[in-house]
């Protein structure tokens, strides 16, 4: 692959170049990752690519029922646009406008239109594009809130940030600028080969027949990102992240509809120590924003238990790191 070329900011590079094509086929894209994760990084990133390269791009949080008209003024001024957003949870001001915009995102995306006579709002789109960074302990949100799961959970992908790789520490600006100044520009290839890994990946998140709508349209973006003998590969990396769903949400069917656990707690201990390679206990209180090691003993404990990390001794101090297993996972390959 060719994500080395980013320095300091390589283990933010697949995501932002995943976040750009997403953007530029109008798919829904969320990036999960805990707090202080880089999605804010990533997501900027995006904007300014966007903004620079001459698509219409808006960022937007906080959204109330006045702001919305703004909006959608905005919407009908443009056939093609991207919206981006730091943290899902955050877009609206209410519940309710969080669901709305849900519902408003999910239907122009995939349909092209949405319609409210109440709110008198009336827009056909050729292209919307959404990035937008949500947190592991929303997940479980989107899995059972009727609104969430048909809006956002059968039309957005859902990106899990796992770390190719310890990388070091890179301040926001310089990360923006690297990624940006960094990108590489190609002319579209349509003909390109979809791993089956993928389009599995996409099924299992959004079922097969949007995954064989989306896949084609995010592998023909890729290639104007890296060379196309890179997009296969970079297609397996991708769906390895987002299968990761898989073991990530265990979602079981009762006789009230839908049951969702999340193991959220062991993302948070998996994703530090992929990006720091290895991390003491005390380390950890300050990577996960907890103010004692019990806190910390049960995320690792959790993430021991599922397998993702494993832990070690090192001059008498001990030490958590990823499994030999999870390495071998998330790496290049």
């Amino acid at each position: 692959m060719s994500w080395s070329r980013y320095g300091d900011a390589k283990t933010l590079a697949p995501t932002f170049e995943l976040g750009v094509a997403c953007a530029k086929a109008g798919i829904p894209l969320l990036i999960v990752a805990p707090p202080s994760g880089g999605k804010s990084t990533i997501i900027f990133a995006v904007e300014k690519w966007l903004s620079e390269h001459g698509e219409n791009v808006r960022r937007q949080a906080r959204l109330g029922l006045r702001a919305l008209k703004g909006l959608t003024e905005w919407l009908k001024t443009s056939q093609t646009a991207t919206i981006v957003n730091e943290d899902f949870s955050a877009i609206g001001r209410t519940e309710y406008m969080t669901e709305l915009m849900g519902e408003i995102i999910g239907l122009l995306s995939y349909s092209k239109t949405y319609q409210d006579e109440g709110l008198k709002i009336d827009l056909t789109m050729t292209k919307l594009g959404f990035v937008s960074g949500v947190q592991p302990l929303w997940i479980k949100k989107m899995m059972v809130h009727p609104v969430f799961a048909t809006h956002i959970r059968e039309k957005f992908l859902r990106y899990y940030e796992l770390p190719y790789t310890p990388t070091k520490k890179i301040g926001m600006n310089e990360a923006i600028d690297t990624l940006t100044r960094k990108a590489q520009s190609f002319k579209m290839n349509v003909k390109v080969r979809i791993p089956p890994e993928f389009l599995s990946a996409l099924s299992f998140q959004v079922g097969s027949e949007r995954a064989g709508e989306y896949a084609p349209m995010i592998a023909r973006e890729l290639t104007t990102l890296m060379p196309k003998s890179k997009v296969w590969k970079a297609l397996k990396f991708y769906a390895m992240r987002m299968m990761f769903e898989r073991e990530f949400v265990e979602r079981e069917l009762s006789d009230e509809g839908f049951t969702v656990e999340t193991k959220w707690s062991g993302f948070h201990a998996l994703y530090w120590v992929l990006r720091k390679g290895r991390v003491t206990r005390e380390e950890f209180m300050d990577l996960l924003g907890v103010t004692s090691l019990r806190s910390v003993d049960r995320a690792l404990d959790h993430a021991i238990r599922y397998g993702w990390v494993t832990s070690t001794w090192n001059s008498s101090t001990k030490g958590f790191m990823p499994s030999e297993g999870m390495k071998r996972r998330v790496a290049l390959k």
